[in-house]
């Protein structure tokens, strides 16, 4: 396995073990069906890139979770997009770092949809070598306003 390989599987184990730690997720949701979810490491070398169908949660809300990788100098970044939709289909949260919003955090940050209206909150503890999916997850849990 070469380098850029393990580091994609470094950080695929890293997300995969924070998804299982942090939240109560009861399947991925297939053509409107919920079904197990098996991450494929494969997929993820392969495409350079952690992808999750719609996960679904114990309470019926869903997240969605990517992140694409480049190689720099042998260190990994990130590229990442993260959301989640309430039961009621509604999205409530967007973390991404797409250089497009002029916050103190930048380029991570947030889309808040909870007040009616999007408004765009700084995305702390973040790095793009390695964001803290923690920090998307405390938010989800409303540790975080």
């Amino acid at each position: 396995m070469s380098l850029d390989d393990q580091l994609i599987c470094n950080r695929a184990t890293y997300l995969i073990e924070k998804i299982f730690k942090e939240l109560e997720v009861v399947g991925q949701i297939v053509a409107g069906k919920t079904e197990e979810w098996s991450p494929d490491f494969i997929d993820f070398v392969d495409n350079k890139r952690f992808t999750t169908s719609w996960l679904q949660l114990a309470d019926n809300s869903r997240i969605h979770l990517f992140e694409r990788y480049d190689i720099v100098n042998r260190n990994l970044k990130s590229h990442y997009c993260y959301r989640f939709i309430a039961s009621n289909g509604q999205e409530i949260f967007r973390a991404d770092n797409s250089e497009h919003h002029d916050v103190r955090t930048s380029p991570h940050h947030i889309h808040d949809f909870r007040f009616g209206s999007e408004k765009i909150k700084e995305f702390y503890k973040q790095d793009s070598s390695n964001p803290d999916i923690t920090e998307f997850f405390a938010h989800l849990r409303g540790e975080r306003r």
